[in-house]
């Protein structure tokens, strides 16, 4: 993988899991987190993408 195409872990060390096995801090599921290191940076982006619509979807609940 070129640094170019190198998408970083969107952790931002404060991990928790939600009823939903959703962490609290970076809104990754508890499977996106563990297959991270494995993941393409297509399959990344559309990690990313989950993550901001969860946290969307948690911040209208408020």
């Amino acid at each position: 993988m070129n640094q170019q195409s190198f998408i970083p872990s969107p952790c931002i060390r404060k991990c928790g899991l939600d009823e939903s096995e959703i962490c609290r801090g970076c809104f990754r599921s508890i499977d996106e987190i563990l297959g991270w290191e494995k993941m393409n940076s297509e399959a990344r982006q559309q990690t990313l993408n989950n993550c901001q619509q969860r946290r969307a979807q948690r911040a209208a609940r408020r």
